[in-house]
């Protein structure tokens, strides 16, 4: 198989992976809400399932060094088959519901830091971020089309959650086996991409190295940031401005559609100029994009921004900090510039992802008391505040560099 069939296969797996991760894990908030009624408290403990095979996932892939990087996503792919299966079909009780939701997360971030890994290895010399950034550009794509099934779905009837069999689960489920059915035919034909090379006297360990120490900060500050997308973002529609589900999904459909033009812009430009310029556009841009940000919650707290302005600019802010999201490939790039060995940038991409969900998992409380104490906009300046961090380890690179010549 030559390498431009394979990359169309890898593209075909992952734009269904992303149209099903949208129509079951972006929704799984809503499962727990309407199939098992949870309380607030209820919804914060189930976080633990949900986000803790984030940082257990490094100590899986770490404990199979015999498996390459497609057999390890395969197994994600598995996983998630398994956890999708029981929840979607067979309607589980609390507690074993909680076991299955923590199977297929953990297939699920098993194959975050991998995927990323096997672009690479499939990317041709001086166009790895190009690649990057079209692989994450249709994996926008099946996200945005994944919303849009969402919308339709829920808004016609032929979706819903009660118990029995969960629809959008069970159509997810259908899409997830057909990109394992792709994967496991690209390991058939290019056996040479799942090779998986480590030294021996480090079998079974994490190769955390002091040299790694840039892309471990700025992975940390991502998990910090990731909480604007991810928790305030939608906030500021749900909370500030009363709106429903119906109106975050259309944002969602309109913040992948733009993604899907970003991601490559963004590949493109660190083939061009480099992973240190790629840093310090990642820090203005999301700078400016979270003071925006800041500026229209205050608006919209204060009475500055009312009706429709107030609207148009939380609308605006919540697309702009979804694309704060595709500057992860200035990181996956960082991390291949620093490494000492291919087998390092798999297994350092998912030790990052650890330190991205710890910070997470730390941060969030702390942020919901200063969105709640000192006010929203506040949230945003802290946001903005950490891009500094992004400058500080483009001039660590400059330094690395002119030292290195």
């Amino acid at each position: 198989m030559n390498r431009e069939k394979a990359r169309r296969l890898f593209l075909a797996a992952f734009f269904l992976f992303a149209l099903a991760n949208g129509l079951s894990g972006s929704i799984i908030s809503n499962y727990f809400k309407d199939v098992f009624q949870v309380d607030s408290v209820q919804r914060g403990l189930l976080e633990i399932p949900r986000e803790l095979p984030g940082v257990v996932g490094v100590f899986v892939i770490a404990a199979l060094p015999s498996l390459g990087n497609l057999s390890l996503s395969i197994l994600g792919f598995v996983l998630y088959c398994v956890g999708l299966l029981v929840l979607g079909l067979f309607s589980p009780g609390y507690f074993v519901m909680q076991l299955f939701v923590f199977t297929y997360s953990l297939g699920d971030h098993m194959v975050m830091p991998i995927r990323d890994a096997i672009a690479m290895d499939l990317a041709d010399d001086g166009k790895t971020g190009t690649f990057l950034g079209k692989y994450r550009g249709m994996m926008t794509l099946g996200s945005m089309l994944a919303s849009a099934l969402v919308f339709v779905g829920f808004r016609t009837g032929f979706f819903y959650f009660r118990r029995g069999v969960i629809p959008s689960f069970f159509v997810a489920l259908a899409f997830l086996s057909v990109s394992l059915v792709l994967l496991c035919r690209l390991r058939h034909e290019l056996p040479a991409l799942d090779v998986r090379k480590r030294d021996r006297e480090r079998k079974g360990r994490l190769p955390i190295r002091r040299k790694y120490i840039p892309y471990y900060i700025v992975t940390a500050v991502y998990g910090f940031q990731k909480r604007m997308r991810l928790v305030f973002a939608p906030w500021v529609i749900i909370e500030l401005l009363s709106l429903g589900a119906d109106t975050v999904a259309l944002l969602g459909i309109a913040a992948y559609f733009c993604g899907s033009w970003v991601a490559p812009l963004i590949g493109k430009f660190l083939d061009k100029y480099g992973v240190q310029k790629g840093l310090v556009l990642e820090s203005f841009s999301i700078a400016a994009i979270f003071l925006f940000a800041a500026w229209a919650a205050a608006g919209i707290v204060n009475g500055f921004l009312s009706g429709w302005a107030g609207m148009a600019a939380a609308f605006v802010s919540y697309v702009l900090i979804f694309l704060t999201d595709h500057f992860n490939s200035v990181h996956t790039m960082l991390m291949r510039e620093l490494s000492e060995s291919l087998a390092d940038v798999m297994e350092n991409l998912s030790f990052g992802l650890s330190v991205d969900h710890v910070l997470a998992v730390t941060v969030s409380g702390l942020l919901g008391a200063v969105w709640k104490y000192a006010g929203a906009q506040y949230v945003f300046l802290l946001g903005a505040a950490v891009c500094s961090v992004h400058l500080g380890v483009a001039l660590w690179l400059k330094k690395h560099t002119h030292t290195a010549v």
